[in-house]
């Protein structure tokens, strides 16, 4: 209350009680209360009119009023963790703002990854021509909903949720409209729907982030030929190909992770694949028995996770030569495959001896234990 000019307030506590509220703080231009023990907005903020960061992460806040349009000036506003599901119309008159975020995670679907929850948008989001971060929305039924995404041309970073098969054209659409786009997520309503992204003629040419959340009945073209892409997730893509022989060319890519994303039993990598890559994750190959990696490939890898490959036989013939690797993390692997790698017993010790560490993660009494072999 003694501070009636201050600029910044900043709190990182579930303990302050705000009892005095804002009121007094009219200058106020970024204002963050993290995990604030607020369970609905706090009405007095929208009269904060100077107020050009607001961030309610980690609050107990459910909506927001549509009042909040009286924040003209509002740039960024950040919604992370909360429990905010919506937005209002009103959100739509905020013409400065450029950043919205809002997502959170909980665990059902899968033991090992989270599924993502986002908020739904009002029809005219579109107006907000400086949005450069959004994330995350969850679409309607409607195909409108997705193509109106097309009009925030200036967007670099964009998530959408709940996705479903027939909108794949209207998605394609807005995503050749996004030419400055640098990362995007996209996830389906359900994880068999098909999104056919190959429909897309002229991609976001600076894109470095792909996660896809969704079934492909093949991997984009479009993709496998792209020169920034620096890290790719695909996750259900269930794909039928050998993802590794279309990835390996790409110059950029430093991570790559393919979560239920292939149907085949083998992986295989030619010489002088992935030049570029540090980090290696295959999660839930339910059919794969062999990884091949060919001598001068995948030179600059530090770390692989393996995680429920239940059929898998031994560790990639060839992880004898990637002479940088640093880490080896094997989750949630069947025993016999264990027994393989332990140091004096292990056939295949010998192949992973060069490693710093290498790492189990199994399931003991109700929780996961993790355990160093090397």
């Amino acid at each position: 209350m003694r501070f009636p000019y201050l600029w910044s307030f900043l709190s990182f506590s579930s303990h302050h009680s705000f009892e005095h509220g804002f009121r007094n703080y009219k200058l106020l231009r970024v204002l963050s209360l993290d995990r604030a023990p607020f369970s609905c907005f706090p009405p007095e903020l929208v009269e904060l009119i100077h107020l050009r960061y607001l961030s309610l992460r980690w609050t107990m806040i459910r909506e927001l009023p549509e009042s909040i349009r009286k924040l003209k000036y509002l740039e960024i506003l950040d919604l992370k963790r909360s429990t905010v599901s919506s937005l209002p119309s009103g959100i739509t008159q905020l013409t400065c703002l450029c950043q919205i975020r809002n997502y959170r995670y909980s665990f059902q679907s899968s033991l090992f990854f989270a599924d993502t929850h986002g908020m739904r948008v009002p029809s005219g989001i579109g107006r907000l021509t400086s949005m450069q971060k959004l994330g995350s929305v969850e679409v309607n039924e409607d195909n409108e909903s997705v193509r109106e995404l097309g009009k925030l041309t200036q967007l670099r970073r964009l998530g959408i949720l709940k996705l479903r098969e027939e909108q794949g054209m209207d998605l394609c659409y807005t995503l050749e409209r996004l030419k400055h786009l640098t990362a995007m997520y996209l996830v389906s309503l359900n994880k068999t729907d098909f999104l056919q992204l190959d429909s897309i003629s002229s991609p976001p040419k600076y894109l470095q982030f792909i996660y896809l959340k969704c079934s492909l009945s093949a991997l984009p073209g479009w993709i496998a030929s792209h020169q920034y892409i620096s890290k790719l997730v695909l996750q259900y893509s269930n794909l039928k190909s050998d993802p590794l022989k279309a990835l390996q060319k790409l110059p950029s890519l430093v991570v790559l992770e393919l979560r239920q994303a292939y149907a085949g039993e083998e992986l295989w990598c030619d010489p002088g694949g992935f030049s570029k890559l540090k980090k290696l994750g295959l999660h839930e190959l339910e059919r794969l028995q062999r990884i091949r990696i060919a001598q001068g490939s995948m030179p600059g890898l530090e770390r692989l996770d393996i995680t429920a490959c239940t059929v898998l036989e031994t560790v990639p013939d060839g992880i004898e030569n990637l002479k940088n690797i640093e880490d080896l993390v094997l989750w949630h692997m069947p025993s016999t495959f264990i027994k393989t790698v332990e140091r004096s017993r292990g056939e295949d010790f010998w192949r992973v001896q060069h490693i710093t560490t290498i790492t189990h993660v199994y399931k003991g009494w109700g929780r996961w234990v993790s355990e160093t072999l090397l």
